[in-house]
């Protein structure tokens, strides 16, 4: 019994070792080992990417006036201006050191591209310096916070608004067809016209005067404000008014001759007629509160439309002025009401060429709608005054002195008289820099080009046309850099400052941002947020022969040394 169960596993045993000897061997054939198998994929190694690093400071002006003589020295005269862009996803140190400068002040500045980013923990050794001969002067009153809604309402209406109550489009044979011709009116008829306030305002026919193409210019002022013996509005007020606006190479003329007509045919069933339309200036006291300026004018696409679409309309080309602003303003008021007419105007005309002409959705969004509005003050003021110009007195003025945040904001969102942002001068000083860099045909290019319904690229398209290797961000850039340096006229570098410019007919004085230094408002602690296409002002002194400092910049963003 013992013996049947030994046999078995000593034949077992005998297998194992016939097969391990046979293993060894290679199974019979080559005596090299079996090559080995995986079961997946091979994975390589794991390099470590390269962590990305700033470019070096490289001079960003050239030309006689530009004082950056290389990467890190500074000439000893003109303007020297550097900058390094960071194009990384996340914020980098950038080393900073600028030889030649000699004790002179430094600016660093940060813009930003198109995403917000969080600032960087910076020192504001902040120096305040005062330089030129201007003076804080008075801020004229702002509009109240409802005021300004309601111009925004406004705004809002004249871009999209307007197009659902305007009817059915017509062929263009058939285009004048549902709207009947304008009633002629005459000197001292009465009509009753529709307010923003939602109240309706008699008012006389003053004046009625003919604009150099032929084109009737009605003055109506609300019959309460009206005097021939002064104290309110009077006969020499509106013969300034019509003078101003309707004279050889007044203010009509020089809207048609950059932009074309006010209005004109159109081919929308709802909307008054396209031809014999006058220009109706319609003066109504718009809060009754004994003080002038705070909103002065606007021009409303609601009288536009037929009263059977929209019954607040008073079926009319109109403009509307306050009457207070002409009559408690002075001299200042005057020149405020006139710029209205110019900007006003604009606001007209635009709603006829982008609205109604090429369609609703080629209106400019809000920031560049009121950017070209300013843009035509600008090219008006010398005609109008050769001793005042809208965005050197008023717009850069407001946009260096306004709060602790008006450098900081995004030109694409159009705020008003915000808490920290007034919208108005920081469109208005970046149109009158494009202005003045760029000229006339840009400007003309911009207000009828189509090309786009996105407001940002019609722009960056037009600055190319006229500048083939420079567009929206760059020129923006250069704005900045010109601005918040407050760098001096007379050593602005090439595509820098705000040179004179005669161009057409119309003249752009200079302005020179060094003059400013008592007016600007530097910030005084640190944003969080380096808003998108904002920027954000630091003034070092003390500088030594050489600057030096580390700057982290942020994700996006550009760094910015002005030296002069």
């Amino acid at each position: 019994m013992s013996d049947t169960r030994i046999r078995p596993r000593a034949s077992v045993l005998a297998s194992l070792l016939a097969a391990a000897a046979l293993a060894a061997c290679g199974g019979g054939g080559d005596s090299a080992p079996a090559p080995q198998t995986t079961s997946g994929p091979v994975v390589p190694p794991v390099v470590a990417a390269p962590a990305p690093t700033m470019p070096a400071l490289a001079p960003a002006c050239a030309g006689t006036e530009c004082g950056a003589a290389d990467g890190s020295n500074y000439s000893g005269s003109g303007t020297g201006v550097w900058s390094a862009s960071n194009t990384a996803g996340v914020a980098l140190d950038l080393p900073v050191s600028i030889g030649g400068v000699n004790g002179k002040p430094v600016t660093l500045l940060y813009t930003n591209g198109a995403t917000a980013q969080a600032m960087p923990a910076l020192s504001l050794s902040v120096i305040q310096p005062v330089v030129g001969s201007l003076s804080v002067q008075s801020a004229q009153a702002a509009p109240s916070a409802r005021a300004e809604q309601t111009m925004r309402d406004i705004g809002e209406f004249n871009r999209t608004g307007w197009a659902a109550l305007a009817g059915a489009k017509h062929p263009a044979s058939q285009s004048e067809m549902a709207a009947p011709p304008p009633h002629a009116s005459v000197v001292s008829d009465v009509k009753s016209w529709y307010h923003t306030d939602g109240t309706s305002r008699s008012a006389t026919l003053e004046r009625q005067v003919s604009a150099p193409d032929g084109t009737v210019v009605n003055f109506w002022v609300e019959t309460t404000e009206w005097t021939q013996a002064g104290g309110k509005v009077s006969d020499t007020i509106l013969d300034a008014l019509a003078s101003g606006f309707a004279g050889s190479g007044g203010i009509y003329s020089m809207l048609t001759s950059v932009g074309g007509p006010l209005w004109g045919p159109h081919s929308y069933s709802n909307l008054i007629a396209g031809t014999g339309q006058p220009v109706d200036i319609v003066i109504l006291n718009f809060d009754n509160n004994a003080t002038p300026f705070g909103t002065v004018g606007y021009f409303w696409g609601v009288h536009n439309l037929l009263k059977t679409s929209d019954a607040r309309s008073n079926e009319s080309l109109s403009l509307y002025l306050d009457s207070e602003t002409l009559y408690l303003g002075g001299t200042e008021g005057m020149k405020s009401m006139k710029m209205t007419m110019a900007h006003e105007g604009m606001h007209m005309q635009n709603f006829y060429r982008r609205g109604v002409k090429a369609g609703s959705q080629y209106a400019f969004q809000t920031w560049l709608e009121e950017m070209s509005a300013m843009m035509m003050e600008d090219f008006a003021s010398h005609t109008i005054d050769p001793s005042y110009n809208a965005i050197r007195d008023v717009r850069f003025r407001d946009y260096l002195g306004y709060g602790n945040g008006n450098f900081n904001c995004n030109i694409l969102n159009f705020t008003g008289f915000g808490p920290t942002c007034e919208s108005y001068s920081v469109s208005g000083s970046f149109g009158g820099f494009l202005d003045r860099q760029l000229g006339l045909a840009f400007y003309k290019d911009l207000l009828a080009r189509t090309t786009s319904t996105d407001s940002k690229t019609v722009l960056d398209q037009a600055i190319k046309a006229a500048r083939a290797d420079s567009g929206f961000e760059q020129e923006l850039q250069r704005w900045s850099v010109t601005s918040n340096a407050l760098m001096p006229a007379v050593s602005s570098p090439a595509r820098y400052g705000y040179p004179e410019r005669i161009d057409g007919g119309f003249t752009l004085p200079v302005i020179d941002p060094s003059l400013y230094g008592a007016i600007r408002k530097l910030p005084s602690s640190v944003a969080a947020t380096l808003q998108p296409y904002g920027s954000f002002p630091v003034v070092r002194g003390g500088t030594g022969a050489t600057f030096s400092e580390t700057v982290r910049v942020p994700a996006g963003s550009t760094l910015s040394v002005v030296v002069y």
